[in-house]
């Protein structure tokens, strides 16, 4: 070995050691992450109880009144009560201590906040904790959002993803139970957060813990406390903060003078008080102006006790109002806006009381505020009977005595479907034959037997969303928020797997396998899936994730020649190599190895059944299931537009920057008096572009009114465009790109020619056939199993074949028969059925 090898080597295995050591000692998260990781692993503190409200900002809302039960409750009078507050200095803090004993307080992501978090057996959260938090079997989490929603959510909101609410999804899928103040709330949570089906925890609809307090609370107290006149009538405005961040003091300015215009015209048998967000109430208290907001320290639903008249916008603080039967306005100055940009699950026109759009005409509502109640009773009544039903005291009494004490559980509501539960990983959802068939797949499934679920990162690229948009409806999309929770072992145990893989017994001890089954549980909380997918096949990482997961089947997919694509090199480098040194070593773990064709099966049961224990029982295939629909759709989907004396077909339409401004991409249409070929496929060494265009080049020379389409994008696409520039062939070998819908295009040429070196099956193959087009391919891997029987023809995988065969097609024709779609697609799903879906 030379001694530049040895210093190479050498310099790996201190990286090894010192990179993740660096990671630990430089990045905080990371820290926070593996201290959470080891304390996970402690023993359940059984009679504690951690409280988190607005992610530590308060000591308030549901939480507190669930709090204040448990405490006066003699059941539990040996129960240690953990609050979360980021303020120390909030005057809830020195009042809880000084009437309970039993009480500590902690801040989000503190050591102490860590600790509890692992080990206290009731977490109680509103909202979400945070990415890295994952909850223990034995803990019971306790989640009680903070309101009905007026505004949309989750998927709801207009022109917004899913992934921005991914740790809410994913918090709500970790809860044991939802508590909900009325049904319209917690099936528009569970449906919005794409989980209704998949909720394993149960629902509570018990009505909201935080309403009893503005019932049993006395509203002449709450007075003294804050000091509001007690002989004055309480004018509450409680408006929906939307500054922004920077430019606070404009917002803040803009409430400061409405609450000002509204109190000289009330004149001085009222007072208005603010209920402000945190950056308002700075800037009043500033101005020595913050007599007029009620501190944020102080529980809304207690002041609300002491509130005669209230003006809010888009919160869901008016239906905790309610029950008290005093009037609303609704001071909605931008809802059209609002509505186009967010949009409302309910008809505003219909609020149980008056819609303001105005200062003026708020200021002229108040001033008459003793017709309000008679003009808006019929929709405060409709509003109390759907939305206020539980609201009478007791829903903190239910909530102990169902949850803590295990009684009257019967009334539980459960949301999850009965049928069998799918878990797939797809691949990125990337512009390729993999998210292709995933989309096809799902379009056909039997959904009256199985649920299906996605899961996958939440990173953002320009295909994603586009295809994502394309699953079928019925499809669930779960999003994996944050990173890997690890302890520093179980980082260099990482490290390891990802260098050398899992192919021996002694390396498969040392694996952080309970790390893999930890993460997946902390993207996918207490769901349970029946059948675990790892239908990418390409990454480490999931396919890691499902080779541990606690499913009752796993299958793992093959694309294609998958040793073929282990030596694949482009640009002089091993494209695929690095990860599937790893994914051979799991294919052990699967239950099934499952290839994309019967040809493709057979070389990779030669290649890799060294790897599978009982390969002859594991490794089976499934053939890819066809759109046929959509692309016969597609192909007849043909927008032409004449310039410059040519016709072109319109094959992208852009105009997703400015609606007034549209970016088209064409190809002058195929003109019939021409042979014209046509390749589809991912500009890639596999692919055999090259090969194809050098037999064209030949063909040319013969039939200079030939033609050659090839349509795709790659890391080869320069080399291919200067190959054809070299030829003289610029004008004859027309290179399309990505296309969105590439049929419109392939039903306008004569004749698709496939110059793989290999396919896993081949799908392109199978969307020409549809299309009704001759076929030309090479006779390799994952294309013979496809076309024996004459549906196309098929030649040696080499130029002059290639070239001959185009030659026989223009001077003789190809025979070719009938492509019987729709019996081929019943066969697919039935091996998926049969060998995926059978535990």
């Amino acid at each position: 070995m030379n001694f530049k090898r040895i210093k190479k080597i050498a310099k790996r295995k201190v990286r090894f050691i010192i990179d993740p050591l660096k990671e630990y000692l430089s990045n905080k998260r990371v820290r926070i992450r593996a201290k959470y990781s080891q304390y996970v692993s402690l023993p359940i503190k059984e009679k504690t109880v951690l409280y988190e409200a607005y992610h530590g900002r308060s000591i308030s809302g549901n939480c507190y009144a669930i709090f204040l039960k448990l405490v006066q409750d003699k059941d539990f009078k040996d129960y240690h009560h953990v609050w979360v507050i980021n303020d120390i200095s909030d005057p809830m803090v020195e009042e809880l201590k000084r009437n309970y004993q039993n009480v500590s307080f902690t801040s989000v992501d503190s050591n102490h906040y860590l600790k509890y978090l692992a080990t206290s057996k009731y977490l109680i959260n509103d909202t979400s904790f945070p990415f890295y938090f994952v909850k223990r079997d034995e803990q019971i989490y306790i989640n009680t959002w903070h309101g009905t929603p007026l505004k949309t959510l989750g998927l709801d909101i207009k022109n917004r993803g899913m992934s921005t609410h991914k740790n809410i999804q994913r918090n709500l899928l970790h809860s044991d139970y939802l508590i909900s103040p009325n049904q319209f709330t917690y099936e528009k949570l569970l449906k919005s957060h794409d989980i209704y089906e998949i909720y394993a925890g149960k629902v509570a609809d018990i009505g909201y813990p935080r309403t009893d307090l503005t019932l049993e609370t006395n509203g002449e107290e709450v007075r003294k406390t804050l000091n509001i006149p007690l002989d004055k009538k309480v004018i509450l405005y409680a408006p929906t903060w939307r500054g922004t961040v920077g430019k606070e003091n404009d917002t803040s300015q803009v409430l400061l003078d409405e609450v000002m215009d509204i109190q000289k015209s009330m004149g001085d048998d009222y007072i208005v008080l603010l209920k402000s967000h945190y950056f308002t109430f700075e800037y009043f208290k500033k101005n020595k102006l913050d007599h007029l907001c009620v501190p944020n320290w102080y529980d809304t639903n207690k002041l609300l006790a002491a509130v005669d008249i209230l003006i809010t916008d888009y919160s869901s603080i008016f239906f905790d109002f309610l029950p008290l039967k005093k009037p609303v306005l609704f001071y909605m100055i931008d809802h059209q806006e609002y509505e186009a940009e967010r949009g409302f699950y309910l008809d505003i026109n219909n609020l149980p009381g008056p819609v303001c759009e105005s200062l003026n005409e708020l200021i002229d509502k108040l001033q008459n505020i003793h017709i309000l109640k008679k003009e808006f009773s019929e929709q405060y009544d409709k509003y109390l009977e759907e939305f206020c039903y539980n609201d009478d005291g007791q829903a903190s009494k239910r909530l102990v005595e169902m949850i803590f004490k295990k009684q009257n559980q019967e009334q539980l509501i459960s949301t999850e479907t009965d049928k069998q539960k799918l878990l797939f990983y797809c691949g990125g959802f990337y512009n390729n034959g993999i998210t292709m068939s995933a989309i096809n797949l799902f379009d056909h499934i039997d959904y009256s037997k199985y649920e299906v679920t996605v899961i996958d990162n939440a990173n953002e690229h320009k295909d994603k969303w586009k295809n994502i948009r394309k699953l079928n409806p019925k499809v669930h999309v779960l999003y994996r928020p944050g990173v890997f929770n690890k302890t520093l072992k179980e980082t260099y145990e990482h490290q390891l797997v990802l260098r050398r893989g899992i192919y021996t017994d002694s390396m498969s001890k040392t694996a952080p396998v309970k790390a893999y089954q930890r993460e997946l549980k902390r993207i996918i909380g207490n769901a349970k899936f029946d059948i675990g997918i790892d239908f990418g096949g390409y990454n480490k990482f999931w396919s890691m994730l499902f080779a541990f997961g606690q499913f009752k089947t796993r299958s793992i997919y093959l694309h294609n020649d998958m040793m073929e694509e282990y030596n694949k090199k482009i640009n002089g480098k091993y494209k695929h190599r690095k990860n599937l040194k790893v994914i051979f070593s799991l294919y052990k773990y699967y239950d099934k190895v499952v290839s994309v064709a019967k040809s493709a099966n057979e070389e990779n049961y030669k290649n890799l059944r060294q790897f599978i224990p009982d390969a002859d029982r594991k490794m089976v295939y499934v053939d890819n299931v066809i759109g046929s629909k959509q692309i016969l759709k597609n192909k007849d989907v043909k927008n032409t537009v004449q310039t410059n004396g040519k016709e072109y077909l319109i094959l992208r339409e852009q105009n997703e920057e400015n609606p007034n401004i549209l970016n088209i991409f064409g190809l002058t249409v195929p003109k019939k008096e021409n042979y014209n070929f046509i390749n589809i496929g991912r500009l890639s060494p596999e692919k055999g572009q090259e090969k194809l265009i050098n037999s064209f080049a030949r063909l040319h020379k013969e039939f200079p009114n030939s033609k050659l389409y090839i349509v795709g994008d790659g890391p080869l696409k320069k080399q291919l465009t200067l190959q054809a520039e070299t030829l003289g062939l610029e004008n004859d070998i027309i290179f399309a790109g990505q296309l969105e819908n590439p049929f419109a295009l392939l039903d306008e040429c004569d004749c698709f020619v496939l110059s793989s070196d290999y396919e896993g099956q081949g799908l392109v193959l199978m969307e020409a056939m549809i299309v009704g087009k001759p076929i030309i391919a090479t006779d390799v891997t994952g294309v013979r199993s496809v076309l024996e029987g004459g549906l196309g023809l098929l030649v040696e995988n080499t130029e002059e074949a290639l070239t001959e065969a185009m030659k026989k097609y223009i001077t003789e024709g190809i025979e070719y028969r009938t492509f019987d779609y729709e019996s081929y697609n019943n066969h697919a799903l039935q091996l998926f059925y049969k060998n995926v879906c059978q535990s």
